[in-house]
């Protein structure tokens, strides 16, 4: 994220409309003081107080009913920051798309990829997860996603956190197995660190890692991929029936819209019966997503690392159990590949710019709704698949 740099106008979407826009105190106060009377009335005019609000989230700007844009937006561009610089630009949008996370005295960042830019940067580049130091400071006043205190004592869990989730991105780059079976492992982990903290056992956290490494090194078991359950029909069906019950009520962005039609158009292109979905599915699975991904590796594990980095720590912070949160990236990744499949399937090929088209506007369309993947992990308890076996059934697909 160092190497990000909004490019504006030419983005092929904007992170200035049909969202919330919030504006901290410190901005708003600014912008009453503002030099040119034409943008300090515009601004007035357009920033609502909000009246439970609170010094990060003081006002918001108002959108245009029709169009979904910032009042601010002029042809694709910030007239705020155009006339006055990223300086005045509020917390939230001088953020974005960074996540910016504070543990303890460390402050962590990262990338939301509902930013094209950004998504290309992250998923691109085979070389994007190495993290490196970077000076915040340059960025200026930024929003912070998560706070959480470090602490020192090893009687308390939340000592173990940065632990374990090294341990969860060391096991990700496990690369003498398939992204899939990594995928897998890190729900064997994830599943035993349950159990630990369930029982308070969390001294022996530290011992578990290290005896796990050794486990992935020598254990036939878990070295064997074929050990892990496979059903494409199951996956097939639970993940597309799932999606096409909640479009309806959940798509609102334009690019995902796009990819939405490809991909209901590629998965019936040689019909709507069951079985000849299935066949699409495997076909397209087969011929165009594994070559690609083959030959692309780094896409979906940068993806994964992302995912981890960003939101792993700050969920074990507010007491979601650590299977949990496995679930509901596994559930992040098998939608993406199911969608990556049929668009694959309409186009007869998959490449670079439909992979990052389909993540940013996926992650865009639902990343805000919060409730998405909560509720997808609802409904895994609620049908009995919040288990091991069953996550291996949304993984594979060979």
């Amino acid at each position: 994220m160092e190497q990000f740099a909004c490019i504006g106008s030419a983005c092929e979407d904007t992170c200035c409309a049909w969202w919330g826009i919030s504006i901290d105190k410190h901005t708003y106060t600014k912008y009453q003081s503002i030099a040119s009377t034409q943008l300090r009335r515009k601004l007035k005019q357009n920033l609502s107080v909000k009246p439970q609000g609170s010094v990060q989230d003081y006002a918001e700007m108002k959108l245009n009913p029709n169009t979904g844009d910032c009042a601010m937006l002029d042809q694709g561009m910030c007239s705020i920051q155009l006339e006055l610089g990223e300086s005045y630009l509020s917390q939230t949008c001088r953020t974005y798309p960074r996540v910016i996370n504070q543990a303890g005295n460390a402050l962590e960042m990262t990338a939301q990829l509902s930013c094209p830019e950004a998504a290309r940067l992250v998923l691109l580049d085979q070389q994007a997860m190495e993290f490196v130091d970077v000076d915040l400071a340059q960025i200026g006043s930024v929003t912070y996603k998560h706070k959480a205190a470090t602490t020192l004592d090893q009687n308390r869990r939340e000592f173990y956190f940065p632990e374990i989730r090294e341990m969860m991105m060391e096991i990700m780059k496990y690369r003498e197995f398939s992204l899939s079976h990594r995928l897998i492992l890190l729900g064997v982990f994830c599943d035993n660190v349950n159990l630990l903290m369930d029982e308070k056992k969390y001294k022996e956290l530290p011992h578990f890692c290290v005896q796990f490494r050794e486990e992935v090194s020598h254990n036939d078991e878990l070295r064997s991929y074929d050990v892990y359950p496979l059903d494409t029909i199951f996956q097939l069906q639970y993940l597309n029936n799932y999606l096409m019950d909640i479009l309806d009520d959940t798509i609102w962005n334009a690019r995902y819209r796009e990819c939405i039609q490809d991909y209901k158009q590629g998965m019936t292109r040689n019909g709507s019966s069951l079985e000849a979905i299935a066949g699409t599915y495997n076909y397209s699975y087969e011929h165009y997503f594994k070559p690609f991904m083959d030959q692309h590796a780094h896409v979906l594990e940068n993806f994964i690392l992302n995912h981890l980095y960003s939101r792993m720590l700050a969920e074990m912070h507010v007491n979601i159990p650590v299977f949990d949160s496995y679930q509901m990236l596994v559930a992040d990744f098998a939608m993406i590949k199911l969608h990556l499949i049929g668009i694959a399937a309409h186009h007869q090929q998959l490449t670079a710019e439909l992979t990052v088209k389909l993540i940013q506007s996926y992650t865009k369309n639902y990343e805000h709704a919060a409730l998405f993947l909560k509720n997808i992990l609802d409904d895994f308890k609620k049908q009995g698949y919040h288990t091991l076996g069953y996550m291996s059934l949304l993984i594979k697909n060979d």
